[in-house]
């Protein structure tokens, strides 16, 4: 193995001399290949990074939308019973004001004494 060495290290002086007089600009172009090289790595290293991050969220949005499906049922019961206590709190409204004109005589309420005049006496 020393041979082969040594016919290369024998070599490798005029070969450059004659690879520099023949392409002058190849060692800039290794040079080039190899910053290239380095932001393609550096690239791809960005992308699988990306794709991790982008694996992760995925993960999460399909936990978040399993525990929504879960909590459906629960959301259309609270719905249900929201609407249940809205139209109960209407209905004790139309009783309190039902119970006032009842109650209070017509002489003590803040009304226009002009417009019950003209009310047809079966109203009163």
């Amino acid at each position: 193995m020393a041979a082969p060495d040594a016919v290369k290290r024998i070599l490798r002086a005029p070969m450059r001399r004659a690879r520099r007089a023949l392409f002058p600009e190849y060692e800039s172009l290794l040079r080039n290949m190899g910053l290239a090289f380095e932001s393609v790595t550096a690239a791809h290293k960005g992308i699988a990074d990306l794709q991790e991050e982008q694996r992760a969220l995925r993960e999460r949005l399909d936990m978040t939308l399993r525990l929504a499906e879960s909590h459906i049922p629960r959301m259309e019961e609270l719905e249900d019973g929201l609407l249940e206590a809205r139209r109960l709190n209407l209905r004790i409204a139309q009783l309190t004001d039902v119970v006032t004109e009842i109650v209070l005589p017509l002489h003590d309420r803040d009304i226009d004494r002009a417009a019950v005049d003209k009310l047809a006496a079966d109203t009163l």
